[in-house]
């Protein structure tokens, strides 16, 4: 039988995270809070708390990366993250005062991240989460979202990463409530296996019609981690090519958005969805859509998929809704 603490990751509700967090004490990565900030057992690494309201009638959700080795707390140059000696997982946030732009502090994050990592000797980007407020509005004449590209891909280049499958994270980039820049991430020393969709542009060719820079990720990543096979979906939506299909249409969004996951997951070798842990982020623009995508998320994934529903923007104003995931083989 596989020991509780392996390496992995939970979603976890208001009356379940304390127990949990003590069932999992010296094993703890990285806490995530959504919704109403509350007070936590203390662990090694200091919860983050991302100002998106929770859907479904909690106030508060907390995903929680555990390993099944002791883990211990690390910093460099005020990025605090916690290590097992096989992951390193960390965050920042960055507020955005007078006179800057999301452009400047996505550059500014992502230099201080690429430090981060570099000194602590993981510097392979596994995954990586961004949350910031007003994402589809104008900041200087070009959208936030597309401003936040160009800053992301400045600071790739002048860190030397070269944006390609061999060494782009799976990512995702959610509007927020709060006015800061939010970041979390995983690194590893070695690289993952990049994934990417045949029904979809990889997300760093797009054309100048989404932005004078693309973004960075891959549709999704696999890596073995503490001798766990992961594999990590980027922020998946309906879109086909590059293109967003179904303007206007909740379900048919849904739909696609399903599709593309199931694109992704038909590529991980022995797949079988019985012996294995699958865990969803889903982010829904209006929050009346909440009882159909639950709906047809169920449908897609069965009972065991454990899902939190998040009242978020997403990165293109067209879009309705967009889904994240995580897949955990316990069989192999």
């Amino acid at each position: 039988m596989r020991s509780s603490k392996q390496f992995g990751l939970a979603y976890l509700n208001t009356g379940e995270v304390g127990a949990y967090l003590e069932r999992h004490s010296g094993h703890v990565l990285s806490v995530i809070g959504f919704g109403r900030p509350q007070q936590l057992p203390a662990t090694a690494c200091v919860p983050l708390w991302v100002d998106i309201p929770v859907l479904g009638g909690h106030a508060s959700s907390f995903e929680v990366w555990t390993s099944d080795a002791p883990v211990t707390a690390c910093e460099h140059q005020g990025i605090c993250g916690t290590t097992d000696g096989k992951v390193l997982f960390a965050s920042l946030t960055l507020e955005q005062r007078a006179g800057d732009t999301l452009q400047t502090l996505a550059n500014q994050a992502y230099m201080r991240i690429f430090g981060f990592v570099d000194h602590c000797d993981y510097r392979n980007l596994l995954r990586v989460w961004h949350y910031f407020p007003q994402i589809n509005d104008d900041e200087n004449g070009l959208e936030r979202y597309r401003g936040f590209n160009i800053g992301r891909h400045e600071a790739f280049v002048a860190n030397g990463r070269s944006i390609g499958e061999e060494s782009v994270p799976a990512a995702s980039a959610l509007g927020s409530n709060g006015g800061s820049l939010t970041i979390y991430f995983m690194a590893g020393k070695q690289p993952g296996r990049a994934v990417e969709n045949p029904r979809q542009v990889s997300a760093y060719h797009y054309p100048d019609q989404f932005g004078p820079r693309s973004p960075i990720f891959v549709r999704a990543l696999s890596a073995t981690l503490g001798g766990q096979e992961c594999f990590f979906i980027s922020g998946t939506a309906s879109i086909v090519g590059y293109e967003t299909l179904h303007l206007g249409d909740a379900e048919k969004q849904t739909a696609e958005t399903l599709l593309n996951i199931r694109t992704l997951l038909q590529q991980i070798p022995h797949y079988d969805p019985a012996q294995g842990r699958m865990l969803l982020k889903v982010y829904l623009r209006h929050a009346g859509d909440l009882a159909m995508v639950q709906a047809s998320v169920q449908a897609e994934f069965g009972t065991a998929c454990k899902a939190v529903f998040l009242h978020s923007n997403i990165c293109r104003s067209d879009l309705l809704l967009e889904i994240e995931g995580a897949y955990f083989n316990d069989a192999r």
